[in-house]
C-alpha cells in the first residue's frame, strides 16, 4: 500500500473538514472539530489506491459479505495467514495524532484500504456513523486484529487467528434520499475497540470477555470487516471526546 502526506488533527483539523452540511442542523453530532470520513461501495470498483493526504473517501465493494446474506458475519476464528483483504481497512497508529487515507481503495480483490488514526484514538475521540443514499442499502461493519505471532490469545488452542468483536456496526438506509435529517449514531467502542469472546469452559458463548482497544499491544494487525448490502454510502465522524 502506497503512503502519502499526513493530515494532523490539531489547529488543521477544521479545514479537514469535507462537508460543512454534516455538522449541526439537529443529526445528532456534538459541536466542535471532527474528521470526517466516507465509505462508499461500488458495483464496479475504480482503479488506483485512491492515495492523497486530503483525500476523505474509501471505495468499498457492494453487495459483499464474508458469509453471503449475513452482514455482521466475519473472519474470526481463521488463521491470519488466510486473512481475506477486499472490503477490509487497515488501521494504522499514528504517534502525532493524525488522521490520513493512506489508501482508499478496499474493493479490489486481494487488496484492502489503509487508515490512519491517532494511536491513542479510543478514549481520546469517539466515533458516530449514518447511512445516507439509496433505500435498501446497509453496512455490517466488524472490528478485527489478530493474534501475535505464536501466541493464543483467545485460548482455544490455536496460535495467530484473525480475532474479532462479538460487537458489530449494522445499519440499514431505510427511505429518503441524501443526509438531510439523518442523524449520526454513536459506535465508538465498537469501531475502536475489539471485544473478544474467549474459550471458557470448553466453549466459547458469544459474550464479549476482554475488551482490547485499538493499537493495544496484545493484538496486532487492526482492521475492519466492511460488509455491504448493495451501494451502501457511510459517512463517518470522529470527534474529540469531551466526556468527564
Amino acid at each position: 500500500m502506497k503512503t502519502g502526506k499526513s493530515v494532523a488533527i490539531g489547529a488543521m483539523l477544521m479545514g479537514a473538514i469535507s462537508s460543512a452540511a454534516w455538522a449541526g442542523n439537529g443529526n445528532g453530532l456534538p459541536p466542535g472539530p471532527r474528521y470526517n470520513l466516507q465509505v462508499i461501495a461500488y458495483d464496479n470498483c475504480p482503479a488506483g489506491d485512491f492515495t492523497g493526504s486530503n483525500r476523505h473517501q474509501i471505495a468499498v465493494k457492494a453487495n459483499y459479505q464474508v458469509i453471503s446474506g449475513d452482514l455482521a458475519s466475519n473472519q474470526n476464528g481463521a488463521l491470519k495467514s488466510d486473512l481475506l483483504k477486499q472490503n477490509t481497512i487497515l488501521l494504522k497508529p499514528s504517534a502525532s495524532g493524525e488522521f490520513q487515507v493512506a489508501d482508499g481503495n478496499a474493493c479490489q480483490p486481494n487488496d484492502g484500504a489503509e487508515l490512519v488514526l491517532p494511536s491513542d484514538v479510543y478514549g481520546k475521540y469517539r466515533v458516530y456513523v449514518r447511512l445516507v443514499g439509496q433505500p435498501g442499502t446497509g453496512i455490517g461493519v466488524t472490528s478485527c486484529a489478530t493474534e501475535i505471532d505464536t501466541t493464543d490469545f483467545d485460548g482455544d488452542g490455536i496460535a495467530e487467528e484473525i480475532l474479532c468483536s462479538t460487537e458489530n456496526v449494522i445499519e440499514f438506509r431505510s427511505s429518503g434520499s441524501g443526509g438531510k435529517g439523518i442523524k449520526f449514531t454513536d459506535y465508538t467502542k465498537e469501531l475502536l475497540t475489539v471485544c473478544v469472546d474467549t474459550f471458557t469452559d470448553g466453549n466459547f458463548d458469544g459474550a464479549c470477555d476482554v475488551r482490547v482497544p485499538l493499537f493495544d499491544s496484545q493484538l496486532e494487525y487492526y482492521f475492519w470487516q466492511w460488509n455491504t448490502q448493495g451501494r451502501a454510502h457511510a459517512q463517518l465522524v470522529f470527534v474529540p471526546d469531551t466526556s468527564p
